[in-house]
């Protein structure tokens, strides 16, 4: 285990300086609001998609049947999370779209970029977990998950935050990076898989192509989420902490119970591969969706919701490295 402590402080370190450098200059270099929210469009639009597609595409078509877990598993998280919050929320006094507000950022986790992050980082510093999970499956994994995630978080999460409901728009609940996901299932097919990663083809450097631009997603998703960060304004007051703590306590308490509950009593006895356990761990040690932010501008719970993100994203920098060491001593994981 002491082995593992510098690795992981690593990897933090990595993600640390990556999102400081987003909140520099956002907050104190004088890079505009307007760059940034430039740069995040071609990151969710471009960057993310392609590296989906190129990632999934290569994938082994056989863990296309494990896979199927992760809709189901992307179910049972969000419902207990929203289940969580939901009892905690009821002994707090907050008022109804308060209430909402905090059940909805309790309930939807950071489910592709801080996974996808971890994904691509974590090997790096530690080369046992680039032979143990490699980056491929994990990817499909995760774009298996946000097949369900996504579309629920664009409608019942924009229900719970905003305290309105809307009829959803096809544009918002099938975005870009569920398209990058979806054709990358598409060339799973094993006779366009050949095609498409043929070398004597010219299928085979196009695809080269598109792997270095969404080789660019996780530096741009770090930069990115520092300079979130930076605009946040989370205001004062106890309701904003009360929601701030019952959010905390749900997705860095709860999850994680649930997690490890479900490991020593089901996990283990699924023949669940260590790939498959990686994933869904990182599923359930998740901070609250950034997205929530921005469907929460302009109603009343936008400084509620900044303010639970700030801090709950602080707090996820200094206790993810105990989360990863915990997950590293489990037996067969790693």
């Amino acid at each position: 285990m002491t082995l593992l402590v510098l690795p992981v402080l690593y990897t933090l370190l990595q993600i640390f300086s990556l999102s400081a450098l987003g909140f520099l200059l956002s907050r104190y270099w004088g890079w505009s609001h307007q760059f940034f929210k430039s740069l995040s469009r071609f990151l969710v639009k471009i960057a993310l998609p392609l590296y989906f597609f190129v990632k999934i595409s290569q994938t082994d078509p056989a863990d296309i049947k494990s896979g199927a877990l992760f809709p189901a598993a992307s179910l049972v998280v969000i419902g207990l999370g929203l289940l969580f919050s939901g009892v905690i929320v009821s002994f707090l006094s907050l008022s109804g779209r308060e209430k909402k507000a905090t059940v909805a950022l309790a309930g939807f986790g950071n489910s592709g970029i801080i996974p996808l992050m971890l994904i691509e980082i974590f090997p790096q510093t530690l080369p046992q977990v680039a032979a143990r999970f490699g980056t491929l499956t994990p990817t499909l994994y995760v774009g298996a998950y946000l097949l369900v995630q996504s579309p629920l978080l664009w409608s019942l999460g924009y229900f719970l935050v905003r305290g309105e409901g809307k009829r959803p728009q096809l544009k918002e609940l099938v975005t870009p990076p569920l398209i990058g996901i979806l054709t990358g299932f598409l060339f799973l097919i094993p006779v366009l898989q050949r095609l498409l990663l043929n070398q004597a083809l010219p299928f085979f450097h196009v695809h080269s192509a598109l792997n270095r631009i969404g080789q660019a997603a996780y530096p741009l998703i770090l930069l990115c989420l520092g300079s979130m960060l930076a605009d946040l304004k989370p205001g004062q007051g106890r309701p904003r902490i009360k929601a701030a703590l019952a959010v905390t306590a749900v997705r860095f308490l709860a999850m994680p119970a649930v997690f490890l509950g479900s490991y020593f009593l089901l996990f283990r006895h699924m023949q669940l591969s260590a790939v498959a356990i990686w994933v869904l761990f990182l599923e359930c040690h998740v901070p609250p969706a950034t997205n929530l932010a921005v469907m929460a501008l302009g109603t009343k719970n936008e400084e509620l919701v900044s303010f639970s993100l700030l801090f709950t994203y602080l707090g996820y920098l200094l206790i993810l490295p105990v989360f990863l060491l915990i997950f590293l001593s489990l037996p067969a994981t790693f």
